[in-house]
């Protein structure tokens, strides 16, 4: 190997953020050691007791609180999904078909990045029809669809301008028809995966370029959770008492070679338990967080100089011994076990279009109204649903058991 050679950079590490072909998506799996460990773990549980079967955690779940809203929200703000529209690209990067579709993931928010997209583009932005006018089949509203000369189009949620209804998928029809004929000029539909393996059933879409967010494996999940930390916030694992993030470095950039070594296996089994999809680990991430006992703090006071710091190096203190437990799972709500095909249906509609409110659901299932309430309330009540006030929708948490249960029962399901 000459000098040269032995001199030269490491390669670049690819972006955080990656919009890729979907044929290119790279579901993370989780490491077969840490597999084979947690079922050791479980079978020493099973022949020699709980007291036995693993070391005792560095703090107990009962001992730890929950954080209030206001404190969750900054730990964990909102994900920002502007890096994801600009990886994206220009409008004229695919010009051999006159529209490239975005599948956006459960839970990942497509409608807010192409929305980000449109406004770097000044793109037209295009409002799918209510539920009235789907089931009217109102060609009003694609009689209104016009080119917009020079500027490219967005339509950012696909899954609202249908229902699985026999008088529900006449404007999806026309709207395809003129969108992929080019009739309307190049643009961008955003669509959410469930949804596309339903419309691909009625309408399949050869030569369109597709496009998603690509898979967020333990690496990657770290580096992300270090860019959001804004304080320097030390995650301790409950169950081993180490940190889960490598210190972030003062410049507050998250390296991405730094996360690379320093995953943890706890997040890289979470990554892998959410399929790669970053805004479903978001939600198990927030609800894992807890805090200490309120009366530990105080005992370290009590321990501290009788001279407070002041100003700058009081702040610093106070962010650098600041410390937030990560419990060692949270409970997964579980379907009862004398769930039907009546539950089946409700479920499945809800994630072939993001979500539904009473009057569609009560369009759209052969389920009496009131047996469809009943259900309503009762996945609720198991936190198996949420509602938004305007729709019903499966709440991030259960996604995996209600996947799972509809994938065992031959449902039709996304591709991710």
């Amino acid at each position: 190997m000459n000098a040269t050679s032995a001199e030269s950079p490491p390669p670049a590490k690819p972006p955080l953020w990656q919009i890729v072909p979907t044929a290119d998506y790279e579901r993370p799996t989780d490491s077969q050691p840490a597999t084979l460990q947690r079922r050791w773990r479980a079978l020493g549980r099973l022949l020699l007791g709980d007291d036995k079967g693993e070391a005792a955690p560095a703090r107990a779940e009962a001992d730890l609180r929950a954080l209030p809203q206001l404190r969750l929200a900054n730990l964990v703000p909102p994900i920002d999904w502007a890096p994801a529209a600009r990886a994206l690209g220009a409008p004229d990067e695919d010009t051999h078909a006159p529209v490239r579709l975005f599948i956006g993931q459960p839970y990942c928010d497509h409608a807010a990045t192409l929305a980000h997209w449109a406004c770097t583009h000044d793109a037209v932005v295009l409002t799918p029809p209510d539920s009235a006018q789907i089931l009217a089949a109102d060609q009003r509203w694609l009689d209104d669809l016009a080119p917009a000369k020079g500027h490219p189009w967005v339509l950012p949620e696909l899954e609202r301008c249908f229902l699985r209804h026999a008088s529900g998928l006449e404007l999806l029809r026309g709207f395809l028809a003129r969108a992929l004929s080019g009739a309307l000029g190049p643009g961008l539909i955003g669509c959410d995966s469930w949804a596309l393996a339903f419309i691909e059933r009625i309408w399949p879409l050869p030569g369109t370029p597709r496009l998603t967010l690509q898979a967020f494996d333990g690496p990657a999940l770290t580096r992300y959770l270090m860019q959001a930390n804004r304080g320097h916030v030390r995650f301790l694992s409950a169950r081993s008492g180490k940190p889960l993030l490598p210190e972030r470095p003062a410049d507050g950039k998250a390296d991405a070679t730094a996360a690379e070594e320093s995953t943890c296996p706890e997040l890289r089994q979470l990554a892998a338990h959410c399929r790669g999809n970053p805004g479903l680990a978001w939600h198990y991430w927030r609800q894992r967080l807890r805090a200490a006992p309120e009366h530990q703090p105080q005992e370290q006071a009590e321990e501290a100089p009788h001279d407070p710091p002041a100003g700058a190096d009081r702040e610093r203190l106070a962010a650098a011994d600041e410390v937030v437990w990560v419990a060692p799972g949270i409970e997964t709500p579980t379907l009862p076990a004398e769930s039907g095909e009546d539950v089946a249906f409700l479920l499945h509609a809800l994630l072939l279009h993001r979500g539904l409110d009473a009057e569609a659901l009560g369009a759209l299932l052969p389920i009496p109204d009131a047996r469809m309430h009943s259900h309503l309330l009762r996945l609720r009540a198991l936190t198996l649903l949420e509602h938004d006030g305007a729709r019903w929708q499966v709440a991030p948490l259960a996604y995996p058991t209600v996947r799972e249960f509809l994938r065992s029962r031959s449902y039709l399901t996304d591709g991710f």
